[in-house]
């Protein structure tokens, strides 16, 4: 899908994608899954050729931003989720060439989303193809720090159920969610990390108006401040983590000692029943009128004893 914007009163204005001599007009391309038919489209009217998505998973710098014959480019990790509702990163590919940012896409974005919905009224200063760009990325960063308070409020009640140690649904639920959040931790880091590389580009290979400037150095001061605060969700991550490891090995080793003690208590009474099981021909015990009394008595004995000792030491 191809969707064209051109500028209308210093408003971005979507054009009719379907008219090759409206694209020309065109200040921002923005193509969600393009099939080989819409990549000919700009191929042949705006000579502009496009990334494969494959190339799109290059991770090395190189790969990610540079400058070539078909503009400037720069491939960008955008946070979003899957269709089950898990923490997912989509990377764009942002192109500028002529005056004109083109991106490619494979899925829908909730910070393009509201972009489109804020550029209805939102008007442009310098009225290029950057501030478009940095724009999105401001964008994105407010979705990222959205994110972030997302999880700290989750954390602050996950906290209460964890550090209560109390072992049933509502832990095994909390302790599910924790990994959800460690999950979506990391890939705000990594997204924080990816703009910053990306601006810091960007202010080095272009000559962006004042204006732009300090705009793209103002967000990556936002992302400075922004990656302390994730950096200290995701310790707290790992503490509940490892708090609750820690709560459910204590109840382990509860259940364990009370086995092993439990196991013990019974070694006597079990060691009295063996050797009056054995069959043996001259064992005085077996003649004796009492003996059978007398065996069931020293099994109570031994195994009270050591229950009476285990009680006094604090082990059950």
């Amino acid at each position: 899908m191809i969707n064209a914007f051109a500028l209308e009163n210093a408003r971005l204005t979507r054009l009719d994608e379907d008219n090759l001599s409206t694209l020309n007009k065109a200040i921002w391309i923005d193509l969600v899954e393009p099939t080989s038919e819409e990549r000919e489209i700009l191929q042949d009217g705006l000579e502009q050729s496009l990334a494969s998505f494959l190339e799109l998973e290059d991770i090395e710098a190189s790969a990610r931003f540079f400058e070539d014959e078909d503009g400037l480019h720069l491939h960008s990790f955008f946070y979003c989720e899957d269709e089950e509702d898990y923490a997912d990163l989509a990377s764009v590919a942002f192109t500028i060439r002529d005056g004109r940012l083109f991106t490619l896409r494979d899925r829908d974005l909730p910070a393009f989303r509201l972009y489109r919905m804020r550029s209805r009224y939102q008007r442009l200063d310098e009225c290029n193809a950057y501030e478009v760009l940095l724009d999105l990325f401001e964008t994105k960063i407010e979705q990222l720090a959205d994110v972030i308070e997302t999880v700290y409020s989750d954390l602050e009640r996950l906290s209460r159920v964890i550090l209560d140690g109390k072992q049933g649904e509502a832990f095994n639920d909390a302790l599910g969610t924790l990994t959800e959040q460690e999950d979506m931790s990391s890939k705000v880091r990594l997204c924080l990390m990816d703009t910053q590389r990306a601006l810091s580009f960007l202010v080095r290979k272009t000559r962006l108006p004042a204006n732009q400037l300090e705009q793209a150095r103002e967000i990556l001061r936002d992302i400075e401040s922004l990656q302390p605060h994730n950096e200290s969700l995701f310790q707290k991550v790992n503490f509940l983590m490892q708090a609750a490891m820690g709560y459910i090995n204590i109840e382990q080793n509860r259940v364990m000692k009370f086995f092993s003690v439990v196991s013990v208590m019974f070694l006597p009474a079990t060691l009295v029943a063996s050797t009056y099981g054995m069959n043996f021909e001259f064992m005085p015990e077996l003649g004796f009128k009492y003996g059978y009394p007398m065996a069931i008595g020293l099994m109570i004995t031994a195994g009270v004893t050591p229950y009476m000792y285990f009680k006094r030491k604090g082990w059950l």
